[in-house]
């Protein structure tokens, strides 16, 4: 079949990898701006347009008479798409004879929309799915279902490993499916059922941010949900942000008395630092202290340290430095005047 390529990321990338090694022939590639934690960008898939000599396009406006144009013009018999940043109306979708094919990192209809496998962690799943189903106009992964495969999640399951998985995984049940379709095999329905439908919202990287007063749990799942390929989950210490990657768990040896965000143990030798959290201790396994070269344990030295700071004593430290800006902006703003009357003064007397 004649296929067109839409989208961003690496899943994207080595799923034209494969359609190249098929009997499939790529006639289009499409994409618009790539998120921060991509590997690959728009420039990788305008090179790869360019040597195999094919109509390239890099705007996520997909409904727009111009896009909608090219799409027409070379005439490819299906679409493959992952994570386009703008809703596919109709208009887009009638341009292939047998539509757009969309790839999809939740169990549909459970895990519509953003974030899923994140989600997924944070909401302590036993498994994720993985889906390849037709797109619908102007709605979130609601089309019929032509491929679904799983992937198990432990306590120990870091998105990471998902993101591997899914880079290998969904360039073979793109082929999968394509098979399937010139098969003339018929696709399932997804439930229409509100009751069966969950729906997920973006996370933004603030949503990483440890509050201390979370389980032990709930921070190590949102430790797993934020690591690499995003930026970590994240902590202050003083006027450090400390990001961290890999974390374990540890019950309390003996009744505390304990503010949460406690600095509880040092091991200088390993680089690690043991948390209070509210009901057991967190060690930092894996860190980085943003814009800085120390390692964690070269800025956190002693156990009566406290991880974040009171928002209300930095509101008051602002306040304090903004008062003592606007004195000393007061005293060169009275000295400037001063000068100038000088000024003013001693060109009167020349004059």
């Amino acid at each position: 079949m004649r296929v067109a390529v839409l989208g961003r990321t690496e899943m994207l990338w080595n799923s034209i990898k494969l359609l190249e090694e098929s009997e499939h022939e790529i006639v289009l590639i499409g994409t618009c701006k790539a998120a921060p934690e991509y590997s690959v960008d728009e420039k990788h898939f305008e090179q790869e347009a360019k040597r195999l000599g094919i109509p390239f396009f890099n705007n996520a406006k997909i409904n727009s008479d111009e896009i909608i144009a090219l799409l027409s013009r070379v005439q490819a018999d299906i679409a493959i798409s992952i994570n386009w940043l703008t809703v596919i109306g109709q208009r887009a979708i009638d341009c292939f004879r047998y539509g757009i094919l969309n790839a999809h990192a939740g169990d549909l209809p459970k895990y519509r929309g953003n974030a899923c496998p994140n989600w997924a962690i944070i909401n302590g799943e036993k498994r994720i799915g993985i889906t390849v189903h037709y797109m619908l106009a102007d709605e979130i992964d609601a089309g019929d279902i032509l491929v679904k495969d799983y992937y198990s999640l432990n306590d120990k399951t870091t998105i990471t490993e998902i993101y591997q998985y899914m880079e290998k995984k969904i360039p073979e049940m793109y082929m999968q499916a394509l098979d399937k379709i010139a098969q003339g095999a018929f696709p399932t329905s997804q439930s229409k059922k509100p009751e069966d439908i969950l729906r997920c919202y973006p996370r933004v990287p603030s949503d990483s941010f440890i509050d201390w007063k979370m389980s032990c749990n709930d921070i190590d799942k949102l430790v797993r949900a934020s690591c690499s390929p995003f930026t970590g989950a994240y902590t202050y210490f003083k006027e450090y942000k400390i990001r961290i990657f890999e974390c374990s768990k540890e019950p309390f040896r003996t009744s505390v008395l304990v503010v949460p965000g406690q600095i509880v143990m040092i091991d200088k030798l390993t680089n690690r630092i043991g948390v209070a959290a509210r009901d057991g201790i967190i060690i930092i396994c894996k860190s980085e202290v943003e814009g800085s070269e120390k390692k964690i344990t070269e800025i956190i030295t002693s156990v009566r340290a406290r991880m974040n700071y009171s928002v209300q004593d930095k509101l008051y430290e602002l306040e304090r430095r903004i008062e003592k800006l606007e004195n000393i902006g007061g005293g060169i703003i009275h000295t400037l005047n001063t000068s100038i009357r000088m000024l003013e003064e001693n060109v009167h007397e020349i004059i």
